[in-house]
Order: structure tokens, then C-alpha cells, then sequence
């Protein structure tokens, strides 16, 4: 999908897509064997030769870190189909809205197949999150770029929180999917179990209160909420993925 793509590189605007459309330019490996005469500037023409020789190598390597350095943030859902046997969704749980006042209690990670919580006080340290995302090239969460990723990049600096990042809220604006993610949920006809069908943000502090005040059923439903939010994250972010690629 990425190597399709020509507006990722300044001056490549509609006129100059419709003018490698025209001359049968579909990848960026077309333009590199592209006729002599093609109609758009030498300028533009020479750019696009210094700089898709290596994209095309980061997409051979696979270079995670290239993407998240060059790759612009709302261009990300597009690694999706490349990284998708090495995604990490995440979700996490904290004492309230403020990554510089609040605490984070549980973080889910999935690798779409097997889910792990990190929980406060007991397995979740910088060390246990390193081994969790280890192979991680693209991070996927629902509203985590403004949420997740700033609370964990506050309560533990040393870790280099820049992977590339699809948003699924976001990113499923742009394709009709909006609201919170139970909302997303219900549009696409996906079900909790009735234990947990009523808890939210809030009643996730609850519960974290509760279990710290020796609660024994707290903290297991607490851990049960949010493996349904990280689980559910890898039923949603195809529906999205193919969603954008149709538009």
C-alpha cells in the first residue's frame, strides 16, 4: 500500500498524481523506470530520485524507526498490512486523566494472538514492558497518541516511546467510526461480556481503589476490562485499515 503512495513527498499534489496516473505510474518502483518525457518538473522529478531509493530500502528492511522518523503521524495506518505480524495493541488503566498527577495501574499489550497485563506493584516496571514489546514495529491503540503513549512516556522516560503509531480513533474519523470505543464497538457489532459491559474509565478507578483496599474480585475485573479494550483494538483496526484504503 505504502509504495503506492506519492502525496507522502512535498510538491507531489493532484495535478502530479493525475500526470503519473496517466503515464501508468502506480508505484514508486514505476516512476524510478519511468519514461524520459513524463510531464511533470525536472525539479520535482529529481527530488522523487533522491528520496524513493531509500524508502523503497527501509520497506525491503523493514525499518520500523525509518517510517516513524519520516513517515508523517497520519500516514501510519498505512504500515499496518507490512508490520502485521508485529504489532503490539495496547490499552491502559491509571488513577485519573493526568499523566503528571496520576498514576498507571494496568497495561494490556496483545500481539493479536496472546494477551499479557502489566499491573502495578507487581509485574509492571520498565523492564517487564521492554520484554513485552520486544519486536513491536507498529503500536496500535485507540486514542493513545493523546492518552496511552503520553502517560507511559511520562512514567517511564527511558523507554524510547517512538514506534510508529496507528490511532484508531483518529484514523477511524476519517472513515466514519466515531465516538469512544464501546461506541465503535457497538457500530460494528461487537459484544463484552455482561460482567463487564457496564464498566467504564471511571469505574476502572473504582476498582483499582477497591483492590488496593483488599477488594479480592477488584483487580480481576479490572484486568478483565481492559483485555476486552486491548483485545477488541485488533478486530477494529482491519475494519479501519481496508475502510481507508477504500477512500
Amino acid at each position: 500500500m505504502i509504495d503506492r503512495c506519492f502525496n507522502l513527498f512535498p510538491g507531489v499534489g493532484p495535478k502530479a498524481r493525475q500526470v503519473l496516473r496517466d503515464a501508468g505510474i502506480v508505484t514508486w518502483q514505476d516512476f524510478l523506470r519511468r519514461p524520459p518525457s513524463l510531464g511533470l518538473p525536472g525539479t520535482l522529478c529529481a527530488k522523487l530520485d533522491a528520496q524513493l531509493p531509500q524508502w523503497m530500502q527501509a520497506l525491503d528492511d523493514a525499518d520500523a524507526m525509518f517510517f516513524a522518523d519520516h513517515l508523517p503521524k497520519t500516514e501510519h495506518w498505512r504500515l499496518f498490512e507490512m508490520f502485521r505480524d508485529s504489532v503490539r495493541y495496547l490499552d491502559i488503566e491509571t488513577t485519573g486523566l493526568s499523566a503528571g498527577y496520576h498514576d498507571v495501574t494496568v497495561v494490556g499489550i496483545s500481539d493479536g494472538k496472546h494477551y499479557q497485563s502489566l499491573v502495578l506493584g507487581q509485574t509492571l516496571d520498565h523492564d517487564h514492558l521492554l520484554e513485552t514489546l520486544d519486536g513491536c514495529k507498529l503500536l496500535i491503540t485507540y486514542f493513545g497518541r493523546t492518552f496511552d503513549v503520553p502517560f507511559l512516556r511520562k512514567t517511564y522516560p527511558d523507554i524510547a516511546w517512538n514506534y510508529p503509531h496507528f490511532d484508531l480513533c483518529f484514523a477511524g474519523r476519517k472513515v466514519g467510526l466515531r465516538g469512544g470505543l464501546k461506541n465503535i464497538e457497538i457500530t460494528l457489532g461487537l459484544a463484552r461480556p455482561e460482567s463487564i459491559r457496564h464498566i467504564d474509565g471511571f469505574e476502572a478507578v473504582r476498582l483499582w481503589h477497591r483492590h488496593q483496599a483488599g477488594d479480592p474480585q477488584a483487580l480481576e475485573t479490572l484486568i478483565a476490562y481492559n483485555r476486552a479494550d486491548t483485545e477488541n483494538l485488533a478486530v477494529i483496526a482491519p475494519v479501519v485499515y481496508e475502510r481507508l484504503c477504500q477512500k
